[in-house]
């Protein structure tokens, strides 16, 4: 029995995760079934082009997160990183907000390898807002062309609004260390008052640590210095996440050669802004189902005829949203959080020493 309890209190998140997958599948079981049925009338040629390209964009953003956390000091490699990633597709289908609440999934890997947990959700939040703030040069180049083409919709720019108001409070959050470091203690003071008044209450010993929010303070302001003081990392990083967009682009057009309607580029960005921006601001996992309808009727209102504009939408979506939730299904069990890997050290992100606050001395290069 001590056997079974040791082995349930590591992976009892990975038993709700994989609950919560097997819910969603069966919630969308017909469309899957659609999908499948669509996705073998394609050219088998363009659609194995297709699922080459998504592969390197993962590969890509998984380089993304190493640029991230090498901006922010935080030591990984890409082989450990793709796993993590994977499962943190898997937790934005379950809770949906915007791709936040996949960087716990980072910062408990990371934290679990010794790294600062603080230093780490920097590095994560970095990763979020560069790969969203790359995603504006799309979303105003796909907005100009429709309204060029004259089939420029009220919800679609006042939805792009909504995902640049989104962009810039996360982009303020990131920098919060440097700008309002008072405000920061004691927003995160708060917190962890909070923490451990809820755990009394139950009777509890304390969540955090007396000097948690102190240190935590001390490591973000330190972060966020390192961003700001290291210009050829963080030109990296962002570079790192427009690419992996220009890959996802050209995956949506080689999907469109497969069924025989290529896409204009100007169809392709403005399809694939509107795919990022309602997967952002929409509370559904993914935008699915509500993504799916807008770029059909993005490529419709472009001249696309409307079932093969459906064909489309369906295959790049089923490549770019279900395709990793089924990896990411068999990259569960590698990741630590999901009791995956070794056994980490007994409070190894606690014992970590504070970082000193200040702008870090040099540049540095941005390693392989």
């Amino acid at each position: 029995m001590s056997r079974w309890a040791e082995w349930l209190r590591r992976r009892w998140l990975l038993l709700v995760v994989i609950g919560a997958f097997l819910a969603l599948v069966i919630i969308q079981f017909n469309a899957l079934r659609t999908l499948l049925a669509t996705f073998v009338r394609g050219q088998p040629q363009w659609l194995a082009a297709a699922v080459l390209l998504q592969v390197v964009y993962y590969v890509t953003y998984a380089v993304l997160y190493k640029y991230a956390f090498y901006t922010v000091e935080v030591i990984s490699q890409v082989t450990e990183l793709i796993p993590v990633l994977f499962a943190s597709i898997f937790l934005k289908a379950i809770v949906p907000s915007g791709g936040v609440s996949a960087l716990a999934v980072f910062i408990d890997d990371a934290c679990r390898r010794g790294q600062s947990a603080a230093r780490a959700a920097e590095g994560s939040l970095l990763v979020l807002v560069a790969d969203l703030v790359t995603m504006i040069v799309f979303i105003a180049y796909g907005l100009g062309y429709l309204a060029f083409r004259g089939v420029l919709q009220a919800y679609e720019w006042l939805a792009s609004l909504f995902f640049v108001v989104f962009v810039a409070g996360l982009s303020a959050l990131l920098f919060l260390g440097r700008w309002q470091p008072v405000r920061l203690g004691r927003l995160l003071r708060a917190v962890q008052e909070g923490l451990n008044g809820l755990a009394a209450r139950l009777k509890r010993s304390a969540v955090v640590a007396p000097d948690w929010a102190e240190r935590t303070t001390c490591e973000f302001s330190s972060a966020a210095c390192d961003i700001s003081g290291h210009p050829l990392r963080l030109g990296a990083t962002l570079l790192a996440a427009l690419v992996a967009h220009l890959i996802n682009v050209a995956c949506l057009y080689t999907v469109s050669l497969a069924y025989r309607q290529p896409l204009s580029i100007g169809a392709l960005v403005a399809g694939f802004s509107m795919d990022v921006v309602f997967s952002v601001i929409t509370f559904i996992p993914h935008g699915i189902g509500i993504v799916e309808g807008v770029m059909t009727l993005v490529f419709a209102s472009l001249g696309v005829p409307l079932d093969r504009a459906l064909v489309i939408t369906l295959v790049f979506r089923g490549l770019n949203v279900w395709l990793p939730l089924l990896i990411g299904f068999f990259f569960l069990q590698r990741v630590r959080a999901f009791g995956g890997g070794p056994q980490p050290e007994a409070e190894a992100c606690e014992r970590r020493p504070p970082a000193q606050t200040g702008p870090p001395q040099g540049n540095g290069e941005p390693g392989s």
